[in-house]
């Protein structure tokens, strides 16, 4: 199989983010994958996000049962190119009209990243932590920008800042050129993590947990134990989780962490 490897180089260690390049590699690792792999499976194992795209996608679609219209599909074409399979495509609606006006101005803008899931989040912080795939600072789950749907890193950035800037998009974070957020979108960080806890709760309901969009202990547990390659059960827009849970987390260690790019951000 074909794995996506990451290089990534921090701008700043606490305000700052992280750019991302993605090449295409051989990793013996992933054939020998099953598809009941958790998420902290490939905790030691790869260096993309990308492995994790179904569980995302099934993220993605549970934020637009609960906030429907806010999180669109941002399909490649009209100018917008994907980097590599880590990028996960849906967006604001706002940014994603936006987007697709300063392509259609400028030309070709290519995007290593756009909305990401607490899942993807916590493989960049797990390896963060691990000292692993050139990552030296990231955001802890939860509170990327990234998870806002609103934010876009741009691998040709210097040839289309400026009809980024012409049309909705801000370089917001020093140090870190490649990352743009749509400021004019609502943060909706924080609802991909109830996402999570209302898939969890709904395949697991002996073991609940509080749908309250907190990240902390509790859901931190829940998401490595979870499966890479998504839940039997996926995004239901007819009703909740599975109630009230009873194993809810006390508030993230650093809830006002700035977002930015790919890690830190």
């Amino acid at each position: 199989m074909r794995a996506w490897v990451t290089g990534c180089i921090a701008a700043m260690a606490v305000a700052g983010a992280v750019g991302c390049v993605e090449t295409d590699t051989d990793d013996p690792a992933f054939s020998a994958t099953s598809q009941a792999s958790t998420v902290e499976s490939y905790v030691a194992n790869g260096c993309s996000s990308s492995v994790v795209i179904e569980l995302s996608r099934q993220i993605a679609e549970e934020v637009d049962c609960m906030l429907p219209g806010q999180l669109v599909p941002l399909e490649e074409g009209n100018g917008i190119v994907f980097t590599g399979s880590a990028v996960l495509p849906y967006m604001s609606s706002e940014g994603r009209a936006d987007l697709l006006r300063a392509a259609a101005d400028g030309g070709e803008i290519q995007l290593n990243s756009a909305y990401r899931t607490v899942a993807q989040q916590y493989l960049l912080y797990r390896w963060y932590q691990a000292g692993r795939c050139g990552i030296t600072a990231a955001a802890t789950p939860g509170n990327s920008n990234h998870e806002s749907g609103r934010a876009i890193d741009v691998n040709n950035w210097p040839e289309r800042r400026n009809v980024l800037e012409a049309n909705g998009w801000a370089q917001t974070v020093p140090g870190d050129e490649v990352h743009f957020d749509h400021l004019d979108s609502p943060d909706i960080r924080d609802s991909d993590v109830q996402a999570f806890q209302r898939l969890w709760n709904r395949n697991h309901p002996d073991d609940l947990i509080d749908e309250d969009g907190v990240y902390g202990p509790q859901t931190g547990a829940r998401l490595a134990q979870a499966p890479a390659e998504g839940f039997p059960i996926g995004a239901q827009c007819d009703n909740g989780g599975g109630g009230d849970g009873g194993g809810g987390d006390p508030p993230a260690d650093d809830p006002n962490l700035p977002g930015g790019g790919d890690g830190l951000g």
